[in-house]
């Protein structure tokens, strides 16, 4: 059900579609509101031109494309699913690739193409409110093809210019989620042993996508110095396009005309978002922004009075890049985090001290908070990650006790493949950033993972230790370890993007080996254990604990398979409630035991 403008409660889909239609539609920018100027930046330099050449459209390119969608993935308003066109690939690639050629040349997509079917999408709080749902367009896998080449023309141009601001962590290959938290965290570390404080504003945009505007757009297109052919199809390929909300099989009364906003799931969108808010970095001249396409936070190191002013001041000037660019903030939204790096600082006790370290908005002043979700990571200002462990174990349990009561069989095969889809997956995201180090966080985790599992056939008579090995299972503790060096791995090879700057030495004697950086002198106990479970000491010690023919391997999929192989030989006696432990059951740990060496390939260390 949804609310209607009135509060009324309305079930029957066609008026969900209406309603949202109206929502959709409220939340376009009023083109009649740019400012032109905001796109008068200097132009970037540019080492490698878009040549006539790289838009050589050909069937090849066709049957690349097709290849690449998902089979099952819904089909557009033409109806024609993506099976199809798979299946029939190569009969189809000539009428396609004339189809497509045709409108390149003549800078025009048919407007047959640019009406989109749009699926609402929840996001969070009220199911029954409207504007808690996102617009995601089902267009026609047909111009979804042409769309995949002329992104492809586009990244390989920008990525090769370095014209991509580097702190932009979405919708790029080698960068995530984790990839921007890992940096984040890092240079948040960084501070602290500099004895600094972290200062973070978190941003929040107003559906951000949806208000892109078009001929701003197009003007940023031309000053990153695209290809005037690729500008003439996007302007046209956004230009007079409708859309239809869908609920249920009922469709909105009426077409709604877009008159901003790049379509979300469609292949051209996430890049020409990225490029609109590409200049934002521009403006951001004393603190460092990051952004994870529109999630953005600007944070600086903060040692004086004078280091908030230029904080507050970068602020100010993201504030009015947003207004320039017609687009809009929920300044009531935004959210303030202080990392302290003395914690035990008496300044930040005394009762003047929050009128003069705040931060203000055209909403009033920014008051610190302990706790706020970051990329779905829970983060607390005093860096640890009890917060997040126990939120994590939470909805874990929730899903396994559903689960449970749903499903009655408890044969292995089932319980194991309903655990590792829907429960155990909810405890790794992220985990190489947050991999705890204290017992009892790591007794929470396992804690679910022995829940569940004791409820399977076969296992009531074993100890937890036991049915691990009986259901092939490896702890979470170790499972952990496994997605750090995995991640090493990707970094060492330049699969992803090498933030923290972890660097690898390869020696005759002992392979490829990566450098510990160095722990200042003089820092607290506090600030030691933090860098010591940090990623950038944690990932290289654990790498360097790896047989050195292992790091060698250059396929990912070799790498994976043997170091599971690897990890499957060594004892697995993570922490739980009511067993005692001879060590933490840390790769580290087991790397010194002498009943192992043979594990080890006889090296001792």
């Amino acid at each position: 059900m949804l609310f209607d403008e009135h509060s009324n409660i309305c079930t029957e889909p066609q008026q969900i579609a209406n309603i949202l239609q109206n929502q959709f539609k409220s939340v376009f920018s009023n083109p009649s509101d740019v400012d032109l100027s905001a796109a008068d930046f200097p132009s970037p330099p540019i080492t490698k031109r878009f040549e006539d050449s790289d838009l050589e459209f050909t069937e090849e390119d066709v049957i690349s494309a097709i290849e690449d969608l998902k089979a099952d993935a819904a089909a557009g308003p033409d109806g024609i699913p993506a099976q199809l066109l798979k299946s029939g690939k190569k009969a189809l690639a000539r009428p396609i690739h004339l189809l497509w050629s045709k409108s390149f040349e003549s800078g025009t997509v048919p407007s047959f193409y640019k009406n989109s079917f749009v699926c609402p999408l929840y996001k969070k709080g009220s199911h029954a409110t409207a504007s808690n749902y996102r617009p995601v367009s089902l267009t026609s896998h047909i111009i979804k093809i042409f769309e995949r080449f002329i992104r492809k023309q586009m990244v390989h141009y920008l990525e090769s210019n370095n014209l991509l601001c580097g702190q932009q962590h979405g919708f790029r290959s080698g960068h995530s989620c984790l990839t921007q938290l890992l940096h984040h965290f890092d240079d948040i570390l960084e501070n602290f042993l500099d004895g600094k404080d972290t200062d973070c504003i978190y941003l929040d945009y107003a559906k951000a996508f949806d208000k892109v505007d078009h001929t701003l757009l197009i003007k940023k297109l031309s000053k990153y110095g695209i290809h005037p052919k690729i500008i003439k199809w996007i302007e046209s390929f956004l230009k007079d396009r409708t859309q239809q909300v869908v609920v249920e099989g009922h469709k909105s009364i009426f077409a709604a005309l877009i008159i901003s906003g790049v379509p979300q799931g469609t292949v051209l969108g996430p890049i020409l978002f990225l490029i609109f808010i590409n200049d934002i970095t521009l403006c951001v001249t004393n603190s460092v922004v990051r952004c994870f396409a529109d999630d953005t936070r600007i944070m600086r190191a903060i040692s004086s009075t004078s280091d908030m002013a230029l904080l507050q001041q970068d602020l100010n000037t993201v504030t009015k890049w947003s207004i320039r660019n017609n687009m809009s903030l929920h300044e009531d939204k935004f959210e303030y985090m202080s990392h302290t790096a003395i914690r035990s600082n008496p300044l930040h006790q005394l009762p003047f001290t929050s009128e003069v370290y705040q931060y203000t908005t055209s909403k009033g002043v920014l008051y610190p908070t302990s706790q706020l979700r970051d990329l779905g990571i829970t983060v607390s200002s005093n860096m640890s990650w009890t917060a997040q462990i126990k939120n994590m174990a939470d909805k874990a349990r929730q899903k396994g006790s559903w689960v449970l009561s749903v499903f009655n069989n408890r044969s292995p095969t089932i319980m194991l493949t309903l655990y590792k889809s829907m429960v155990r997956s909810l405890l790794e995201y992220c985990c190489p950033l947050w991999d705890p180090h204290k017992v009892s966080d790591i007794q929470e985790l396992e804690g679910v993972q022995r829940a569940f599992t004791a409820r399977i056939a076969g296992c009531q008579d074993l100890d937890y230790w036991e049915w691990l090995k009986k259901l092939s299972l490896m702890s979470l503790q170790r499972r952990r370890e496994r997605y750090i060096l995995l991640h090493m791995w990707k970094i060492a090879n330049g699969s992803v993007s090498n933030d923290v700057e972890i660097e690898f030495v390869s020696r005759p004697h002992t392979g490829i080996k990566a450098l510990v950086p160095p722990l200042r002198a003089g820092v607290t106990a506090f600030h030691q254990s933090l860098y010591d479970n940090s990623f950038a000491v944690k990932g290289p010690r654990l790498w360097n604990c790896i047989l050195a023919l292992l790091n060698e391997i250059k396929e990912f999929s070799t790498y994976k398979r043997q170091l599971t192989s690897l990890l499957q030989k060594i004892p697995d006696k993570p922490p739980v409630r009511g067993y005692t432990t001879s060590n933490s059951n840390s790769l580290l740990e087991w790397r010194k035991d002498p009943t192992l060496l043979e594990v080890w390939g006889g090296q001792d260390i």
